[in-house]
């Protein structure tokens, strides 16, 4: 899958909220030019708020992870635009992807401005996340999603 399909992306700037969906496992070439995205997108917010849509990350009908290489990327996006982010909403594609989320984010210093999401229903975990930011709508997140 070509990069533009597996990485969208929107900037709220009236929410200062950066949302971004992966609808595919990342290359680490993919994983690269996301993290450049969202740091060069990121110096147009102050006290930004990114809302991180990992949902759709399944294969054969199952949750999957990201890559130690892919995890090693994010990891140091995450340290680099800490000074950057006021909070951090995570959806995740399963319990596993939670707890990844939740290792980068602790190895990171992340941790203090994030919060991962999994629960089966995913209008709850939509909610929750909407809630932990302060926000009532995304324009990414909430369109109906064609892949």
């Amino acid at each position: 899958m070509a990069f533009e399909d597996a990485f969208k992306y929107h900037i709220d700037r009236r929410n200062h909220v950066m949302s971004w969906q992966v609808l595919d496992s990342l290359t680490v070439e993919d994983a690269t030019q996301a993290s450049e995205l969202v740091k060069s997108s990121l110096s147009s917010l102050n006290g930004a708020k990114l809302l991180v849509d990992n949902r759709f990350i399944i294969k054969n009908g199952r949750p999957v992870v990201f890559s130690p290489e892919v995890n090693a990327i994010w990891e140091q996006l995450q340290s680099s635009i800490l000074s950057q982010v006021s909070q951090c909403a995570v959806l995740c594609s399963g319990a596993i992807m939670k707890m990844q989320m939740d290792r980068i984010a602790r190895a990171s210093g992340f941790i203090d401005v994030l919060q991962s999401f999994w629960n089966d229903d995913p209008s709850v975990m939509k909610k929750e996340a909407y809630i932990f930011l302060g926000i009532s709508s995304n324009e990414l997140i909430d369109r109906p999603l064609s892949v």
